[in-house]
């Protein structure tokens, strides 16, 4: 059969030797991101504890949360606009955050080197399971991907090019890491040791473009800190209680050694596969019969690049364990899902130069193989096998069931639409994200925690107040809720399986209906 004039086009399209990558590269994280929001959108029937959190915090538009900055449920609130509450959207959206990083990775690596060599070294750093099954997990830390990735790139071009464009993307990508995660306060030292030692802040354009700069990141983040400043316990009271010192110093050690030593299994599907390639290579380079070994592809950067590379990439993780080591910090292991956006570089000082288009084309079939493992297993081991062992995880929790049952004894016993549950974030979350987008959650029963929900109007007009008393439930019951619970008039208990195990675990729901007063505006109506 004749070749047609499509097919050619299609396959110059893809090849790995045009000077144009970038369909490939949209090919592959488009393959990544339906990957794992496939596999895990239809595994679990309830999503991880942190994107339910974001679901429910995403029912309100607000300057701020309880425990973080809000750019994470901005983005999430405008996709339920679009898509309403489902489980997948979650993992999806923390999916998209970790291809929009690997984008602009690819992008940055384009500024010192071949497209080749960039895609090499996104494909690897994607195969950290920050981009991978924690990248599912629609939290703070896998939110700021994205927009740490954004200025670390605009970071190169602004001190490269003396662009005032890219220091003002700089400051935009910056306010947005910002109003997702303080933590971004590390990335900033780390740019700032980074213009410092290469001898940039001694050019006069440096301080114009850092001028402009800080001004796009003031004039976005004010109106947070301006909202942050009002509030008697919000984020900043969160995140010290999160850093309470240890009592000793072995302690700190102790920490400091089990948050690297999980970080390094977080980041051990990346090594396995490099060394493979480097393998692969070898061999194919040995069969060739050349006598003399290509030099390695760090060695064809600039000097400049390289230590823009090893001080960005390496900065913040040590700046971090610098600081809570002397502090005596406990390091949770996934305060460090930003830490490794460029890792996939450093692979330059092992790979050979030589034929980059083989060595790309292996890098495809191994990271491909090592993405499809992971996903299908990840989400068969998640869901079915842990649902047919009876294991009573958050993603085998029955949340459309219960909240189709409890939904059946509100309406049973009221004549209003449900519109508010006050329970803790889990359990709320589940009943209100199935029943619909009008109904919100006050959770733990505190108005403070749950700025969206109008307090008069909730006392006029009642609500449904839930409390999970399942034997195997971890989370604490506010007393707030325990409080509410007690004006119920109607009371009752949902029980249902678990999961799908004879005899296994079972899910228990006490359920209250604090009826509305002749005062709601409803009944007015």
């Amino acid at each position: 059969m004749a070749t047609t004039v499509s097919d050619t086009s299609t396959r110059r399209l893809f090849s790995l030797k045009t000077d144009n990558l970038a369909p490939v590269v949209i090919t592959l994280l488009l393959l990544h991101l339906a990957l794992w929001t496939f596999f895990t959108g239809i595994s679990h029937r309830a999503p991880d504890w942190d994107n339910m959190e974001e679901l429910v915090w995403a029912g309100g538009l607000e300057w701020g949360y309880y425990k973080h900055p809000p750019m994470p449920s901005w983005i999430l609130h405008v996709l339920t606009l679009v898509f309403g509450r489902p489980v997948w959207l979650t993992f999806f959206t923390g999916q998209i955050s970790v291809v929009l990083a690997l984008w602009m990775i690819w992008k940055l690596g384009c500024e010192f080197t071949t497209q080749r060599r960039a895609l090499i070294a996104t494909l690897l750093v994607s195969l950290i399971a920050y981009f991978t099954v924690r990248g599912v997990m629609n939290n703070h830390n896998t939110m700021q991907l994205w927009a740490l990735a954004g200025a670390i790139w605009m970071l190169y071009r602004a001190s490269h090019r003396d662009s005032l464009s890219a220091w003002a993307a700089l400051g935009f990508f910056s306010a947005c890491a910002f109003l997702t995660k303080y933590s971004a306060l590390v990335q900033f030292a780390a740019f700032f040791l980074y213009l410092l030692l290469a001898g940039h802040l001694k050019r006069a354009a440096t301080w114009k473009g850092i001028v402009v700069a800080t001004a796009v990141l003031v004039a976005m983040v004010t109106p947070h800190l301006l909202w942050l400043k009002q509030q008697p316990a919000g984020p900043v009271s969160y995140a010290s209680s999160e850093m309470v010192p240890l009592a000793s110093y072995l302690d700190e050690l102790k920490d400091l050694t089990s948050f690297l030593v999980t970080n390094f299994g977080r980041i051990a599907a990346m090594i396995l596969a490099l060394l493979i390639v480097a393998g692969w290579a070898a061999r194919a380079w040995k069969k060739s019969g050349m006598s003399v070994k290509p030099p390695r592809i760090a060695t064809e950067l600039a000097s400049s690049d390289r230590f823009f590379i090893l001080l960005i990439g390496l900065a913040p993780l040590i700046l971090t364990m610098l600081i809570a080591g002397a502090m005596k910090i406990p390091l949770a292991a996934h305060w460090a899902t930003t830490f490794f956006l460029l890792f996939g570089f450093f692979s330059f000082w092992l790979l050979r130069s030589g034929d980059d288009a083989a060595l790309l084309r292996k890098t495809i079939i191994v990271v491909v193989l090592f993405q499809l493992i992971g996903a299908i297993g990840y989400g068969y081991a998640r869901g079915p096998l842990a649902d047919k062992a009876g294991r009573p995880s958050r993603a085998t929790f029955p949340g459309a069931e219960i909240s189709r049952l409890i939904h059946a004894e509100w309406n049973r016993h009221s004549q209003l639409p449900l519109t508010l549950v006050a329970s803790d974030t889990w359990t709320g979350g589940n009943i209100a994200t199935h029943i619909g987008r009008q109904v919100q959650v006050l959770i733990d029963g505190d108005y403070g925690k749950a700025p969206w929900v109008d307090e008069e109007r909730a006392e006029q007009c009642g609500m449904l107040v839930a409390i999970n008393r399942s034997a195997d439930n971890v989370d604490s019951i506010d007393p707030g809720v325990i409080s509410l619970m007690a004006q119920a008039t109607e009371h009752g208990v949902v029980d249902i399986p678990w999961t799908r195990k004879p005899d296994g675990p079972t899910v228990s729901i006490e359920w209250g209906i604090i009826p509305p007063l002749e005062s709601c505006p409803s009944l007015s109506r």
